[in-house]
């Protein structure tokens, strides 16, 4: 019998938008408009400090989402928790993110550091955070699959997978920890999508193949805007870098929606042939 999500996004959209609203304002508008604005409004500011205040701004806004994320799972309350996991565990997203951050961090700090008179270089490397973050997780995914595709079993809990358990591919685990805790689902929609994982060939199908169309788009784009952030002319590589990759992202949620729906679909007509079979017989 195929377990019911109790959560649906018909009630969220208000919650959702806000989300998004969050997510893509400060590196497009803040980000975008500070840069520009200093460094071609401003001449006589000082080059480095033009460089640096955009990013500084972004991390703060980070900074802020993060501590919010965190406080939600390390409450006394197990609301958001992974399944049976310690207060202070946090969840496989969360630590996914700090990976991205330290790397995106790494990247910026070098630029910001180098001491040379290139300026035109560390502005392509300050753009180039998005294609570190999709090519990190992309390779995550790829590790995650490969994993998961040689039935390679969990020497310990990770997030609400108990030990011995198949690793799952990398999209379950994010789907489960950006639902139950930014969506609000909490340890009942955890409990829920694991148990619909287990009692769902269809389904257990559709997670292993969104992560690996997600996997291929991000490589590619990664490497598209890695190439147009040092081949085109400076003045425009910011944007490009920054901003270029969220239309082609959202293509792919789109189709993700879509592929999803028509998988359910599959699910639930599965379930109606499994269920004449018998009177059929």
């Amino acid at each position: 019998m195929t377990v019911k999500l109790p959560y649906t996004l018909h009630t969220r959209y208000a919650s959702i938008a806000t989300a998004w609203s969050v997510i893509l304002t400060p590196p497009i508008f803040l980000n975008l408009g500070l840069f520009y604005g200093l460094w071609y409004g401003k001449p006589d500011l000082d080059r480095t400090l033009v460089l640096t205040l955009p990013t500084a701004i972004l991390g703060l806004f980070t900074a802020v989402a993060t501590i919010d994320r965190v406080w939600k799972l390390v409450q006394r309350s197990s609301k958001y928790r992974p399944l049976d996991s310690s207060r202070y565990a946090l969840d496989i997203f969360q630590w996914g993110y700090f990976a991205v951050l330290i790397s995106i961090s790494a990247l910026i700090s070098s630029a910001l550091a180098r001491r040379d008179a290139d300026l035109d270089f560390r502005i392509r490397l300050l753009s180039l955070p998005t294609v570190v973050l999709m090519a990190l997780v992309a390779t995550l995914t790829l590790i995650s699959l490969v994993l998961n595709l040689g039935g390679w079993r969990l020497p310990c809990r990770f997030g609400s997978v108990p030990k011995g358990n198949v690793l799952r591919p990398a999209v379950y685990y994010i789907v489960e920890d950006v639902v139950a805790v930014d969506g609000g689902g909490g340890v009942e929609y955890r409990g829920a999508f694991c148990a619909r994982y287990e009692s769902s060939d269809v389904f257990r199908r559709m997670i292993f193949e969104v992560s690996v169309v997600w996997m291929l788009w991000f490589y590619i784009l990664a490497g598209l805007f890695a190439v147009l952030v040092f081949r085109l002319p400076v003045v425009v590589v910011y944007a490009v870098g920054w901003a270029g990759p969220f239309p082609l992202v959202g293509i792919m949620v789109m189709w993700t929606i879509f592929h999803v729906r028509a998988r359910l679909a599959d699910e639930r007509e599965g379930l109606v042939e499994a269920e004449r079979a018998p009177l059929l017989g």
